[in-house]
């Protein structure tokens, strides 16, 4: 075998470029005259995180000093990108806190910087508001393999947490499922006076485990507006199984169709 050695040499010396900021260097971009470096960790007042230093030579200023009074906390600089034919660099910071009463939702921004250092404008135009109307489904594994107290103590979840939701604006369904699905009452069904009975009256399925075709059908059937899920509102999907589903080959499809209707799951065993 012969060895082919090659060597790019660059006619330049290296520089070598610190701060003290907390992750500096994170992130680099490289201009015509000069480079941007972050340093998303910099905690520089008590709600302002996130550094942007513009670098020439030896010498690293601070750039961006002034900040839009969205960006808090935001960790300013974990993702840059510049445009080489326009010169202009988009510089991200995504961990925006809200407080949503029993949820903390993250926002970021990103905004726009010209070869001048000008901040244009910012991707959203604005943080989201919190959401506070919500549909929620519940599907409950209704299989054979889920022994009778268990599936008391799944009622029982499901009872607690519409409980830490009454008097707020959110709709409730609930689904049970083993080889097909039975749906107790839609969100155009669910009594405000009523409810505890409705769960109470559940019985179990008993059978197989087809989870994807379930969640399938909640999808396609219970988010539905014919059956009261609402446009504008976050839609939940809250999944109890005690074990591996038995069409597994077909959650990819439901995955997607969930995805779609931008429906938030979550899965508890």
């Amino acid at each position: 075998l012969k060895a082919g050695l090659g060597f790019n040499i660059e006619s330049r010396p290296w520089k070598s470029l610190s701060n003290s900021a907390a992750g500096f260097g994170y992130q680099v971009v490289q201009r015509r005259l000069d480079l941007l470096v972050s340093a998303p960790l910099e905690q520089y007042n008590k709600d302002r995180r996130g550094r942007i230093f513009q670098c020439s030579t030896d010498v690293c200023k601070t750039l961006l000093s002034e900040e839009l009074n969205a960006a808090v906390n935001m960790s300013l600089g974990l993702t840059m990108a510049n445009d080489p034919s326009t010169q202009r660099t988009m510089v991200c910071g995504p961990t925006i806190p809200r407080d949503c009463k029993s949820i903390t939702m993250y926002n970021g921004l990103c905004f726009e910087i010209d070869q001048n250092n000008g901040l244009g404008k910012s991707y959203p135009t604005a943080t989201e508001d919190c959401r506070t109307q919500a549909d929620i489904a519940f599907l409950l594994d209704g299989s054979g393999s889920v022994y009778a107290e268990d599936f008391d103590r799944m009622k029982t979840f499901v009872k607690n947490l519409i409980k830490s939701f009454l008097g707020r604006d959110v709709k409730f369904a609930i689904t049970q499922f083993s080889w097909g699905t039975i749906t107790h009452f839609y969100f155009n069904q669910f009594s405000a006076s009523n409810w505890q009975n409705q769960i109470d009256q559940i019985r179990q399925l008993t059978g197989g485990t087809n989870t994807a075709a379930a969640i399938r059908n909640v999808v396609q059937d219970v988010f539905s507006p014919l059956k009261g899920s609402r446009a504008n509102v976050n839609k939940i999907l809250i999944v109890i199984t005690d074990g591996e589903s038995q069409d597994g080959s077909n959650l990819p499809n439901a995955i997607k169709l969930a995805d779609d209707k931008k429906i938030i799951r979550f899965a508890i065993g």
